[in-house]
């Protein structure tokens, strides 16, 4: 980190599956690591400092819409340690080193090494591949969403924006809007997708994971303008699956699947048991 000037930390187990494998990985990788990160960053005087969190920390909360004031309930390892990290760092704050945490909605959008375990993204690749839009679930559960490059906008903002207005401060990652339920984002998909038909799994069940999302703070933020939702977002990935041949076989492949992927480099013997690369 010599020379630098601010530290963005994206790092990490990243979804609630992966976070799951192991609940030490994830205390190790998604809390420690990070919270040991900032500390660094601290040292070396370094003034900005961006940690990507997540607005699954607010758990199970039905049709409430959160704001950052509201209280955490995270249900998941991925978001406990999230919640975890998000305390300490914010303990680190002082008048010379500035934290900005930026809970983010759930990510979709095309890009070159593809996420398929994430909601909007599956649900479009199995209709692409299929022409049947398959929900896991029953369909009920609430997701805030929000693009990738609304993500790396937010960054972008929160960095050339005065310490006065986000040191220390907590922002919800999203459009208002984009507070959709699964079976919401299932319709449109299947719109977009030359109408295919929407099929549920069987043995859906409720997913516990229910949450409505205020994105009022960060819209306030100068400059703080984003340009896609989940309409736009469909077509994006729409035009990426046909530019690049995608077929079902490579949309269930583990290599676009976090935890698969995982599980497949440790079968390898390419990670060991700390999830450590092997020499």
């Amino acid at each position: 980190m010599q020379g630098c000037d601010a530290v963005v930390d994206f790092a990490g187990l990243a979804n609630d599956p992966s976070g799951d494998l192991n609940p030490v990985w994830t205390d190790e990788i998604n809390h420690q690591a990070c919270v040991r990160l900032a500390q660094l960053a601290k040292k070396r005087e370094i003034t900005r400092y961006i940690f990507a969190s997540s607005c699954s920390i607010y758990g199970a909360r039905g049709d409430t819409l959160l704001t950052e004031q509201s209280e955490v309930a995270p249900v998941s390892e991925y978001a406990k340690a999230k919640a975890a990290t998000e305390h300490d760092i914010h303990r680190l704050a002082s008048k010379e080193f500035f934290p900005t945490f930026l809970r983010n909605a759930t990510a979709f959008g095309a890009s070159p090494r593809m996420r398929f375990d994430l909601v909007i993204n599956n649900l479009a690749a199995y209709g692409y591949t299929t022409g049947i839009v398959k929900i896991m679930s029953d369909g009920t559960a609430w997701r805030p969403n929000v693009h990738i490059e609304d993500i790396a906008h937010a960054v972008l903002v929160c960095l050339e924006s005065p310490v006065e207005e986000v040191g220390d401060q907590i922002f919800n990652v999203g459009i208002d809007s984009e507070n959709r339920q699964v079976s919401d984002l299932a319709s449109i998909v299947s719109e977009i997708m030359s109408g295919c038909k929407i099929e549920f799994a069987k043995g859906g069940t409720k997913d516990p994971r229910s949450y409505k999302v205020s994105f009022s703070k960060i819209s306030k933020l100068h400059r703080y303008h984003p340009q896609w939702d989940t309409r736009k977002g469909v077509h994006e990935l729409k035009a990426a699956f046909g530019a690049n041949g995608l077929t079902y076989k490579t949309f269930q492949g583990a290599k676009y699947h976090n935890v698969r992927r995982i599980q497949e480099l440790i079968a390898l013997h390419k990670f060991d048991d700390t999830l450590r690369l092997r020499t």
